[in-house]
């Protein structure tokens, strides 16, 4: 990891998982990263919207990052967890819990270490990748967190309560 240039967070991604896809996600955007948990389905919710699930007494709308992207119905196996991330959006902030096959690592990502998102040769749509970084001669889709989940649906899954 890293390089000889500075080391800040504004640099560092999360890769991990989802339907042997590896996949990046900011880590300024992570709050913390749970083991599967016992998620409560709500009624009349798009698929991908699992439901919800309790933090430590906080609500928190659990998405199927895979079927979110369109890569099929995630199963829940050994390594199988949730990243919790935030979203901020007009001065309100949103946790929201993505559910993935497994957590790889942490990598620095610089911006001379990326590309454009391509036309071709992804099957997760385009809108939905931030950038392409290279890590170890490979390139992986960072997702633009934004962009992938509805807040307005996602903040009204959260006024449920258990």
């Amino acid at each position: 990891m890293g390089g000889s240039q500075g080391h800040t967070n504004e640099h560092q991604y999360l890769t991990f998982y989802v339907q042997d896809e590896q996949l990046g996600i900011g880590i300024l955007s992570i709050k913390e990263i749970i083991e599967f948990a016992v998620i409560t389905k709500v009624p009349q919710m798009n698929r991908y919207l699992l439901g919800i699930t309790n933090v430590r007494g906080n609500v928190i709308p659990v998405v199927d990052l895979s079927d979110r992207l369109g890569l099929g119905v995630s199963d829940v196996m050994r390594r199988t967890c949730i990243v919790i991330v935030e979203i901020k959006e007009d001065e309100e902030v949103f946790e929201i819990g993505l559910l993935i096959d497994a957590v790889n690592q942490v990598y620095d990502i610089y911006p001379t270490d990326t590309e454009e998102t391509p036309n071709f040769g992804s099957r997760i749509r385009k809108d939905f990748i931030k950038f392409m970084g290279k890590i170890e001669n490979q390139f992986i889709a960072i997702l633009s967190i934004e962009r992938l989940l509805s807040i307005r649906e996602l903040a009204h899954l959260s006024q449920h309560r258990f």
